[in-house]
């Protein structure tokens, strides 16, 4: 049974492989014969089967039907090449299928369009089919109906490709006849049909009429990637997405709310150089979701696989190979979903990326096959042989569905009462085409449809009528939709304000403005979207009184967005001194972000120096937006470090005020001040992530005499930590010295010594032979694990003298630990003796045995560094471990097949201990960050992948996680980037080990193909200790609240 299964709302379906498949056969044969979907699970009740498999299809990525039944596919060409490659060879295509016989079974396959940079999705309207391929949104015609476009015409361009498919995706058509589509964080320079220049770096939802005219921007913000969205029948906007965070807490990816204004996470530079109204906080995250890389969206639109499945959307996850079931339930203003898997593979080579309905009210899951490994994938490499294919999941003993997309239905012919009697009609695709037809007989079906509209019992078709008469747009019909702001269901009420927020309809105002007051939240949401829309100031009032009630996060961000973009002061100014403090939260916020921005400092003081802890937080937040404040943040952070200590959210705000501050020499003394006073360690070590997130460049004199001062004095080691990591970060030169007298004193932990030690070399690479003797020394088998790994990768990173190499070379390395073997072979890169390199040779000939774990690639890469006979010894010894590295998939079969039954509560204490992956990797915020979080890796890596990470780690890497090699004009950094602005890379080059380097000191940045994560650690774990460890894994994230036995 699937994890999480129990949340459905309807009986709890046992999964079951179904077999029994159809083939589809090509050229004009007739007889089908069955052939099973191997390794793909459905519930049970359900039967999953081949649509159209690698002989129809090639790499489809996504697919979208006609008004016909006609199934668009966008397909590479299995290669994954560079930006650049593609813009000059563009090689993706879009493919026609059709099901002539009607046995659910594609037998026909017509090359629609070809030649295109990156086809990532299409819409299908009156005709053309609108496709996004980056840089353009191109409309494609077929004029003569013989299933290939002869008409290509580009209706915008502007948006930037990316090979990974981080771009531009859609479009998706809204129920509001808009053109929807989903970008990434790529930037854009978009010249409109309006002449106008949009510009801008930030990630955007995007919409605009199907002739490319009146294109704007709904939301956006700093995430990575949108790709896929769907519409709730009210027309609010769902989507997949990546990034929200970087990686933490088990999450990454999200199903996402899109309203109209909304700024939405992660957090990135992008949102202030773009000049993003923000209303407070970024908006918050409907679903959030591990790193499963998501893609296709859809929504179940009918009853065919029963009444609970209506309106539950289905994504697809390209990382797990699932298609996720979400059960949408109301939240406020925004949803929720409850989730679970609807289809499963286990299958490492399908890989789901679009999932949709067909008219018959079966699913069909596009897989692209294993070409793709550009992006956010797992896999690194290509498998271009496996070209994917279609499959249709359907409900078992589902009735029939005659006509499903009503093609004897001659729509033209009908009179206006039995077309628009078709609004009802069970049959999506039926109801889609008799919304069409009504719009194209506009006002002469206007009163009928008046007349129809209440009498339509179904709220999705009754609001899909409401969204006709706004298509149609005449004063009459728009009397329909206002009329709607008073039906007794929510959801026309929200299609309602849509639709006239859109028309820009000003009749509606004084309506609007008493929902936007007094109604639920959805409905309140989007009255105050549509009151800003439609532009009318005399809404200012009403929407000053909404905040008062403005409880929920999507109420009160369209409520403050609306008063920003409205653009009258008076009333907010008098509105600080609200009786109500929600009402003078969103005036302050108003004030500071409306244009020309009329916030005055004394307006601000009340908020800062106040009881209230929400006014004191809004009031920190909107002086962050003012630098030249600096008066004002002095005389307040006097008062709050006195605190004795902060709440959480207190901790953040105020570390992002000092941060932002801290060039103000008054800031800089309170800094001081706060450090020499006897505060708790944890003030301290607050003030010490404030230094390092300051963008002073070179710290004060007295912060600089200071820090000597705590790392001398001070006898608490996590604070003394904590400095050593703020000298390597901000790489400050002055503490050379001190840091020699740490690396040299054995009266101090060894462990800090040698963190000492790792910041000089850090800074030159050069090693002195008493520091030498430490790290051999450190590499003894009577030290702690952690110490002999910490000791390994100082070595590795220094430049080491012939003699120091010699001294690895023949006492060191034939006695070396297996898992500290590939760091200390590192060691060697840039030597080039002979007599070193044969050294080394010889011995690691004696120990072939613990050599599973060396990286080969730059092992072989290094040995071209040194003379010929030193190569030609080295051929052996790299044919053997190129025979040894063909042979590991059987090795970890048989290392597979050795596990006991784990102990999970073993496994964790292990985790946390002997085998040290805490310094490297969190879990539920626990552990280091150099590596991915693990919080839920046993939801989304099977345990082969486990077991493959732990021993041999550099063959599958989390992509966000690529080891770098930047060089300097005086230095050489390997590690991982983890923050970057346009002037600073930030650069891990160990756990609590970050240096910041300057974008104009760099001379060369290039990708390694190793991974930073040390290999081998199963090494020094028995057979028992192993089976707990990867049962502590496998349990997460169900097995962090119960302690179970595997």
């Amino acid at each position: 049974m699937y994890k999480n299964m129990q949340h459905f709302l309807p009986p709890v379906p046992k999964y079951l492989v179904i077999i029994g498949v159809l083939i589809c056969i090509l050229d004009g044969c007739t007889s089908k014969e069955t052939k099973p979907v191997e390794g793909l699970k459905v519930p049970e009740g359900f039967s999953i089967e081949n649509a159209a498999d690698s002989g129809l299809v090639s790499y489809p990525i996504f697919a979208g039907f006609d008004n016909n039944g006609r199934l668009f596919t966008y397909e590479s060409n299995g290669t994954t090449t560079s930006t650049e490659d593609v813009l000059k060879n563009p090689i993706f295509q879009i493919r026609i299928l059709e099901d002539e016989n009607g046995d659910g079974i594609f037998d026909k396959s017509t090359v629609f369009a070809d030649n295109i940079p990156y086809a990532m999705g299409g819409a299908f309207y009156n005709g053309s089919l609108y496709v996004a391929a980056p840089p353009d949104l191109i409309r494609f015609k077929d004029t003569n109906d013989d299933g290939v476009a002869d008409e290509r015409e580009v209706i915008l361009s502007g948006w930037t490709l990316n090979h990974n498919a981080a771009t531009l995706s859609g479009p998706y058509m809204g129920p509001d006849g808009w053109l929807y589509l989903t970008d990434a964080r790529r930037g854009f320079d978009i010249v409109t049909k309006e002449g106008d220049t949009l510009k801008g770096k930030g990630a955007r939802i995007w919409r605009c009429l199907p002739d490319g005219s009146k294109l704007e921007s709904i939301a956006g913000g700093g995430f990575d990637n949108s790709i896929e969205l769907a519409f709730m029948p009210s027309g609010e906007t769902i989507g997949t997405m990546t990034y929200f965070t970087d990686p933490q807490g088990g999450f990454r990816d999200a199903l996402m709310h899109w309203v109209e204004g909304g700024v939405y996470p992660k957090p990135n530079q992008v949102i202030e150089d773009d000049k993003l109204i923000l209303t407070g906080d970024l908006m918050p995250v409907m679903t959030k979701m591990a790193r499963i890389a998501p893609s296709g969206l859809m929504r179940y639109r009918d009853n065919a696989m029963g009444e609970t499945y209506r309106d539950n959307l289905f994504s697809a996850q390209f990382n797990t190979g699932k298609i996720m079931r979400h059960i949408v339930l109301a939240n406020g203003a925004t949803y929720t979903t409850q989730d679970a898997s609807f289809m499963e593979s286990d299958n490492s080579d399908v890989h789901p990326t679009d999932v949709l309905q067909d008219a018959d009210g079966s699913l069909l899951v596009i897989n692209t096959g294993g070409w793709f490994i550009a992006g956010c994938p797992l896999s690194v490499v290509a498998k271009t042989d496996v070209k994917g294919a279609i499959y249709r999941i359907r409900k078992d003993k589902a009735p029939k569905t005659n006509d499903p997309w009503g093609r004897n239905i001659e729509y033209a012919k009908l009179d206006n009462t039995d077309l628009i009697h078709y609004l009802s009609n069970q049959r999506f695709p039926v109801r889609d085409k008799a919304v069409e037809e009504i719009i194209q007989r506009k006002n002469s079906i206007v009163k009928d449809l008046a007349k129809a509209v209440p009498q339509i019992k179904d709220n999705e078709y009754r609001a899909a009528a409401i969204f006709a008469a706004y298509r149609i747009g005449t004063s009459q019909a728009l009397q329909i939709v206002r009329n709607a702001l008073e039906d007794s269901s929510s959801v026309i009420r929200v299609a309602a304000a849509r639709a006239l927020g859109m028309a820009k309809d000003k009749s509606s105002v004084n309506k609007l403005s008493r929902l936007v007051v007094n109604d639920k939240a959805p409905v309140q949401r989007q009255s105050a979207i549509a009151l800003e829309q439609i532009g009318d100031t005399a809404a200012v009032p009403a929407l000053i009184n909404a905040a008062a009630n403005a409880n929920d996060r999507f109420v009160e961000h369209t409520v403050i967005h609306a008063l920003i973009v409205l653009k009258n002061s008076i009333p907010l100014e008098a509105a600080l001194q609200h009786p109500s403090p929600a009402v003078r939260r969103a005036s302050l916020i108003a004030l500071d972000q409306m244009q020309d921005n009329p916030l005055q400092k004394s307006q601000v003081y009340p908020f800062l120096f106040g009881k209230d802890s929400v006014l004191k937080e809004t009031g920190i937040w909107v002086t962050m937006h003012h630098p030249q404040w600096g008066d004002l943040v002095a005389a307040f952070l006097k008062t709050a470090l006195t605190q004795t200590d902060f709440s959480k959210q207190e901790h953040k705000s105020i570390n992002n005020l000092m941060s932002r501050f801290s060039n103000d020499s008054r800031v800089q003394g309170l800094i001081t001040s706060a450090l020499l006073q006897r505060e708790s360690i944890h003030k301290k070590i607050f003030l010490l992530d404030v230094m390092a997130g300051s963008p002073v460049k070179n710290f004060p004199d007295g912060w600089l005499q200071l820090l000597k001062k705590m790392l001398l004095d001070d006898s608490n080691i996590e604070l003394q930590s904590r400095i050593l990591n703020l000298v390597q970060l901000r790489d400050i030169k002055s503490f050379d010295k001190i840091l020699e007298g740490i690396a040299n004193n054995t009266k101090m932990d060894q462990s800090f010594r040698l963190k000492a030690l790792g910041v000089i070399i850090n800074k030159n690479k050069i090693l002195p032979d008493n520091q030498f003797k430490i790290l051999v020394q450190s590499i003894d088998a009577s030290n702690k694990s952690i110490v002999r790994q910490q000791a390994a990768r100082i070595l590795s990173n220094a430049n080491l003298s012939n003699a120091q190499l010699n001294v690895l070379a023949k006492d060191i390395l034939p006695v070396a630990d297996a898992y500290l073997v590939p760091e200390l072979v590192m060691s060697f890169k840039s030597d080039s003796s002979e007599n070193t390199g044969l050294a080394m040779i010889a011995s690691l000939k004696k120990i072939q045995t613990k050599l599973d774990n060396l990286p080969l690639k730059d092992f072989e890469k290094f040995i071209t560094n040194y003379p010929a006979n030193v190569q030609t010894q080295a051929q052996a010894l790299i044919a053997f471990l190129k025979e040894q590295q063909k042979e590991r998939i059987q090795q970890l079969e048989r290392l597979a097949s050795s596990l006991q039954k784990g102990d999970v509560d073993e496994g964790r204490r292990l985790f946390f201990g002997k085998a040290t992956c805490f310094t490297c990797h969190a879990v539920e915020n626990e552990g280091g960050d150099f590596g991915p979080d693990l919080t839920n890796i046993g939801e989304i890596r099977a345990r082969h992948d486990i077991l493959e990470a732990i021993v041999y780690p550099g063959v599958s890497f989390a992509r966000e996680y690529e080891t770098v090699k930047i060089t300097t004009r005086g230095n050489v950094f390997t590690g991982i980037i983890t923050a970057q602005t346009t002037d600073v890379i930030t650069i891990s080059t160990g756990p609590s080990a970050k240096t910041q380097i300057q974008r104009s000191d760099i001379v060369a940045m290039e990708q390694e193909n190793t991974s930073m994560m040390p290999s081998g650690l199963n090494k020094i774990l028995t057979a028992e200790e192993l089976s707990n460890l990867v049962a502590y894994l496998e349990s997460l994230p169900d097995g962090l609240g119960a302690i179970k036995k595997h």
